[in-house]
């Protein structure tokens, strides 16, 4: 049972445990020495005082008495992890926006040594021809830049097996070429460089693969600069599908449909459908203009009450196997693009009698949304939104405040989530004649 007492010299009053009893030594508060009470009446038995050099060859050792509080220990821990964990959050996310700025600056830098090599970027997707009566799919901009991305290996390997009489010569999707890569190759093929390390995102379409899924998408263009266009009053959504504001109008001569309702295609961009563009088509300048933007975040409900989260990603398939073709194998994500093999149409201008092509395009978006709106999707989807690779998916990202984008000329900015639509608009097409200054 403790024992309470009071040091006669101090007045420090403290409890010390029964084994004490009749013990000496010194106060944890003052030093003087004390003597803890007895239980019984008889004198206490003193330590005997440490002399300068023993007979028994040994110290006698002073009682320490020390009394802890553990409350105010946890109270001032809590406070103290209170106030790091945000400082230690928010540093970690800073080395992961740096990390994902250097990812853009590298795909944008790859983009121009293409353009270097071949006189023209890549074209956002394109087809691979027919089998039989049968389109297939073709590959996307990112397999044009996988040998200026240290990925030469890969590329040499896709190459070889689409040559005519090899058994790879099909679609281009991740199912098709692990059947003749030795090791599956693409199932464990995940280059850094094509996601953003914030992105929450699944990294492979499945827990085994086939193929990495990218968390940046190509920019095909924008829709009309114009509060009258069609382009913004398509039904559906909650109210994201909105007009930008600008003196100064902007049309698009050629625009085509999306594979998913009320979707907008347009080829004013630097990466379209079908399509090789040469920094000569891009007048409003390669530092003014786009081509890469971030798709890496999840898309939310356009009802703020429902907490259900969908894929942003640009080569994400609803049904988690890729994209359809030809031959009935799956696997989507970086490599594929799109089953359509004309370029974009001039507005208005269809075969008679003919419905316009649905463009079902991975990797690339039109931009028809302001920057970071991610409210898109469910049953009310916003028009040309869709998990499965919506052609006006908006770009969007974890990053908190708005998006990292990747300029032509091998810059890369961050654009605020509260950027007027206008101007994102004016950065996604390269000839509409205006410049913007961002800050």
């Amino acid at each position: 049972m403790p024992i309470a007492f009071k040091c006669p010299h101090c007045g420090n009053q403290t409890d010390v445990a029964d084994h004490f009893a009749g013990r000496t030594g010194p106060c944890v508060a003052c030093g003087e020495m004390i003597t803890v009470p007895a239980f019984s009446s008889a004198p206490p038995k003193p330590l005997a005082a440490p002399p300068s050099q023993p007979s028994s060859g040994r110290w006698a050792t002073p009682i320490v008495i020390v009394a802890v509080s553990v409350g105010p220990v946890l109270i001032c821990g809590g406070i103290l992890v209170a106030l790091l964990l945000p400082a230690i959050q928010a540093a970690r996310e800073a080395a992961r926006r740096t990390q994902c700025n250097n990812n853009l600056k590298n795909i944008s830098l790859s983009l121009q040594n293409y353009h270097d090599t071949y006189k023209s970027f890549p074209a956002g997707a394109m087809h691979a021809g027919m089998r039989g009566s049968s389109e297939r799919i073709g590959p996307s901009w990112w397999v044009g830049t996988l040998p200026f991305c240290e990925q030469r290996s890969i590329y040499d390997k896709i190459r070889t097996l689409q040559e005519p009489g090899e058994p790879g010569n099909g679609a281009f999707n991740a199912e098709n070429y692990n059947a003749y890569l030795s090791g599956a190759t693409l199932n464990v093929l995940a280059p850094d460089y094509m996601r953003c390390p914030s992105s929450p995102l699944p990294m492979m379409e499945t827990a085994t693969g086939p193929v990495v899924l990218p968390t940046y998408g190509g920019i095909s263009g924008g829709c009309d600069i114009a509060v009258d266009s069609p382009d913004y009053q398509g039904t559906g959504g909650m109210g994201g599908l909105r007009p930008p504001t600008s003196s100064r109008p902007f049309v698009n001569l050629r625009k085509g449909v999306g594979h998913v309702p009320g979707g907008i295609i347009t080829a004013s961009g630097m990466l379209p459908p079908c399509e090789h563009v040469g920094i000569a088509q891009c007048t409003d300048g390669t530092s003014n203009t786009m081509i890469v933007g971030e798709q890496s975040d999840w898309l939310r409900d356009s009802n703020p009450a429902i907490s259900t989260k969908y894929h942003g990603d640009p080569g994400w398939d609803t049904s988690g196997t890729g994209p359809p073709n030809a031959s009935l194998i799956a696997g989507g994500g970086f490599i594929s693009g799109t089953v359509e093999s004309m370029p974009v149409p001039r507005a208005n201008n269809g075969m008679p009698g003919s419905p316009p092509a649905a463009y079902d395009c991975y990797n690339i978006t039109t931009v028809r949304y302001a920057p970071d709106y991610k409210r898109v999707l469910g049953t009310s989807a916003e028009p040309g939104c869709s998990e499965d690779h919506g052609i006006n998916n908006p770009l969007q990202s974890p990053h908190p405040g708005g998006i990292l984008v990747a300029f032509a000329d091998g810059s890369v900015q961050f654009i605020s989530g509260t950027t007027e639509l206008a101007v994102l608009l004016r950065i996604a097409i390269r000839n509409d004649g205006q410049n913007v200054l961002l800050d």
